[in-house]
């Protein structure tokens, strides 16, 4: 879904995730501008109780008149589904920009993320074998703006940022499949990086994947107590609760994800979000030392602070799916497409429509395994798949661990992840 189709006022995602303190209003909820004839305005529920939940608190439901397209679950509040139609914008993950000029970026063209003018304007310099000469210092400013003034300064800057030469195919054929490794972006280098086949990006769902690919999050540290585990429980669940607002954000751009109709939006989601959270930390934990689960770059938890946070079967399950994953060696193309394919991968019965649901999951399957046959062995995509079992597993086992800690610890909890939790039981 672009943004441009979107009629409800963007929220600033930068706001949000600078919003800390747990007794503030939902900063992630905005009206949208056009009236609406219910009775429970949306709005009444900025104006509501902070959104933590105890375990002896109950959480009151507003009436929806959407209630009887969203029959999911009883429990489930009218701010989620909301949240899920549309009345209330979750956080979109930020545009990429051109390392070149600075221009919005189309996708990964030879090896950056860059716009169309510049990957057309390497492309004919290096097929042309043309030279350049700068009239000036060799210093000349490329932006948007700017940079056709200087063709030298702007070819250097295409190098400079990492397109690759041997990426452009000589014989001028359209749609040939250029072999070069694709350079990771600064926003993605907190991921390990592991060997593998080096090929070009021209599978469009992956690109558009990888260029949508929110940035991870820093923990925010509660320092409302001295009790060490309690602060740890508390800075998790505040981080999970928004890496899933982030992740709803981010679903609507996979693509076909929009295109379902929104009971099934919100099915999946329900269904498949740990999973995709998950794959997140599972990745970021393959090359952290003495065995750390990275839950954020600022979130690091051992084996021994996991138990005295009663997060033991968690650090267990998670760690043997960090070890399947680090076996298998993936890429960060593999990972998106992991994440994007545990969503549609969701066991919920019944559906609204299930031929566009299965027409979603075509897609992503079809996408790894064009990836995975130009790129990397023939049998992985395969390989891949059958590691989604284990992945929805380690997710029923954090979800049992975070209600029980919820129920026994009278842990407050976010009125959206606790939901959401809830809907996966």
């Amino acid at each position: 879904m672009d943004v441009e189709d979107l009629d409800y006022h963007l929220v600033s995602t930068e706001c949000l995730l600078d919003a800390s303190s747990p007794s503030s209003p939902p900063a992630f909820l905005l009206p949208r501008p056009s009236s609406s004839s219910s009775s429970s305005s949306p709005l009444s529920l900025l104006c509501g109780p902070p959104h933590l939940h105890s375990p002896s608190g109950s959480s009151s439901t507003a009436p929806s008149d959407a209630s009887s397209c969203f029959s999911t679950s009883d429990h489930f509040s009218y701010e989620v589904e909301a949240l899920f139609r549309g009345d209330f914008l979750p956080p979109v993950a930020p545009k990429r920009l051109c390392l070149v000029c600075g221009d919005m970026a189309s996708g990964f063209h030879y090896g950056v993320a860059s716009c169309e003018a510049c990957k057309a304007f390497f492309k004919r310099t290096i097929q042309g074998n043309m030279e350049y000469s700068c009239p000036v210092m060799n210093e000349c400013e490329i932006n948007k703006r700017r940079r056709k003034a200087c063709q030298a300064c702007r070819f250097q800057k295409c190098l400079q940022a990492g397109m690759m030469r041997e990426g452009v195919r000589m014989d001028r054929v359209r749609g040939g499949r250029q072999k070069y490794k694709r350079r990771v972006e600064a926003g993605m280098a907190s991921h390990p990086r592991v060997p593998h086949a080096a090929c070009s990006i021209r599978n469009k769902v992956i690109s558009h994947l990888l260029l949508t690919e929110p940035a991870p999050l820093a923990a925010n540290q509660d320092e409302s107590t001295n009790d060490g585990s309690l602060c740890t429980l508390l800075t998790l669940c505040d981080l999970l609760n928004r890496q899933l607002l982030v992740l709803i954000g981010w679903a609507k751009q996979i693509p076909g994800f929009s295109a379902l109709s929104l009971v099934d939006q919100m099915s999946l989601l329900q269904s498949g979000w740990m999973e995709a959270l998950l794959v997140g930390v599972a990745w970021r934990s393959q090359g952290a030392a003495g065995e750390e689960l990275v839950f954020a770059k600022n979130l690091r938890l051992d084996e021994s602070q996991c138990r005295l946070a009663g997060l033991s079967e968690l650090y267990d399950a998670l760690r043997h799916l960090t070890s399947r994953y680090r076996l298998m060696e993936l890429s960060t193309e593999e990972v998106v497409t992991l994440k994007a394919m545990a969503l549609a991968n969701a066991d919920v019965d019944p559906l609204d429509c299930p031929d566009s649901v299965q027409r979603f999951q075509d897609g992503l399957h079809e996408a790894l395994q064009e990836y995975e046959s130009s790129c990397r062995e023939q049998h992985r995509a395969g390989r891949l798949l059958m590691s989604l079992p284990l992945l929805r597993e380690t997710a029923e086992r954090a979800v049992e661990v975070l209600l029980r800690t919820h129920r026994q610890r009278r842990l407050p909890l976010h009125r959206l992840l606790l939901e959401m939790l809830d809907a996966k039981v």
